[in-house]
């Protein structure tokens, strides 16, 4: 009855929680502030550029989607917008068609209340994202050394708590603050691993395509697991790309994508565009652009290209770690992260499912991961401005290295005895 008690007890706190969060955001943020008059804070902050390119959409001005000074032209319209703010800021359009039109229901609510819905949206995404990472802990597989009757015993009891890590992770709140949609992605990536868990994969590759709207995070993990032998998976993200692209280009016209095509010539030079925030950034590329100009070209190609070789020959060759476990989760969306041309901290959010689940079922490590990512994120503007180092892409890089060890290591004590009995 105990037992009971306490699970009841969390489970109102944790509603509790959730609940005041959307509310605190409204009443004393400033980016969710409504204001008629000109502000420099954008009301909504990130969230204006998706809801002004699905708008343009619906509205069919879709063939103007990508027109630079057409879309900034729409962000500074008080007819549009519903307030004027200042217009020495911009959100250029930056993804690619399907990606406003899965925003388009927002597009249909006056932007004053799209932003609410949104912010709860938001929140809810959450809600589910700390109960699906809880169930993956909950029916994860005992260590081989671990008394499994205990071993659920102690997870059931841990894994109560999952959801006050998810709140009290840094970036999960940062992303809430700007309007972003990291909590989205953490959402998608949780719920594919507790489809693969399951072992549904076929609908565990439905819901990962979903997440192909946002292309420079959805590369590699259908591809790493076609390699395993995982074909289920890849036919299902497969059929979910080709409904998702294939509709949305029968609603878009030709120039449209040629005109997002043009913008993909700029992805490699990301860093260089105004407004880019190199202490934000944590891909591999941060490496390169953090040291001196002259020697930037040379980094990319000593330093940027040979990790990216080696963070791909990770985790397409790993045979030790499940492929629903925690630390293939984290060598997966921790490579895609390094991997990808832009990678900002709020998308760190995604690392919350593996993190989490190993603080459940190996608590020591997924707490000392956890500490790490959170106090490298706190230090890592002053660090990268005062002197220049990269601490968030050094520190992922050190811990897929460090799995990738334990992997190694792990095959070679399993293979001695082996050795032993054949001598």
């Amino acid at each position: 009855m105990r037992a009971g008690e306490e699970r009841s007890s969390t489970s109102w706190l944790q509603i509790v929680v959730f609940t005041s969060i959307p509310l605190v955001y409204l009443f004393f943020a400033p980016n969710y502030a409504w204001k008629l008059e000109e502000t420099g804070i954008a009301y909504g902050a990130d969230f204006l550029q998706e809801w002004v390119g699905a708008r343009m959409l619906i509205t069919g001005h879709v063939s103007e989607l990508y027109n630079l000074e057409t879309f900034k032209a729409w962000q500074y319209d008080p007819s549009v917008m519903g307030f004027e703010w200042k217009s020495d800021q911009y959100f250029p359009p930056v993804y690619p068609p399907p990606h406003y039109v899965l925003f388009s229901p927002f597009a249909w609510i006056p932007y004053r209340w799209a932003v609410v819905v949104w912010l709860f949206a938001l929140v809810v995404a959450a809600f589910f994202s700390a109960k699906w990472i809880q169930d993956i802990a909950v029916h994860s597989s005992p260590p081989q050394d671990e008394n499994e009757i205990e071993f659920i015993s102690s997870t059931q009891k841990k894994a109560r708590y999952i959801w006050l890590g998810l709140v009290l992770f840094p970036m999960l709140l940062f992303s809430i603050t700007l309007g972003q949609k990291s909590v989205l992605w953490l959402l998608i990536a949780s719920a594919t691993w507790r489809l693969l868990q399951c072992h549904r994969d076929y609908v565990a590759g439905l819901v990962f395509g979903l997440l192909s709207i946002k292309p420079t995070l959805f590369f590699l993990v259908p591809l790493v697991l076609l390699r395993n032998g995982n074909w289920r998976f890849f036919v299902g993200a497969s059929t979910s790309v080709t409904v998702i692209w294939g509709g949305t280009a029968c609603l878009v016209p030709r120039e449209t994508w040629l005109a997002f095509g043009s913008l993909l010539g700029a992805v490699g030079n990301y860093a260089e565009n105004s407004g880019y925030r190199l202490d934000w950034s944590c891909n591999l590329m941060t490496i390169a652009y953090s040291v001196p100009a002259e020697l930037t070209q040379w980094c990319k190609w000593a330093i940027c290209a040979p990790l990216s070789i080696y963070l791909l020959y990770c985790v397409f060759e790993d045979r030790h770690y499940a492929v629903h476990s925690p630390e293939k989760a984290m060598m997966l969306l921790g490579s895609t992260l390094l991997i990808s041309p832009h990678t900002y901290q709020y998308d760190l959010c995604i690392l919350l499912l593996p993190v989490l689940c190993l603080s459940v079922t190996a608590s020591k490590r997924g707490i000392a991961t956890f500490g790490l990512l959170t106090l490298g994120i706190t230090v890592a503007s002053e660090a990268q401005n005062i002197m220049h180092i990269p601490v968030v892409p050094i520190l992922l890089v050190g811990l897929i290295c460090e799995l990738r060890l334990r992997a190694v290591l792990h095959g070679r004590m399993k293979l001695c005895p082996i050795a032993l009995r054949a001598t």
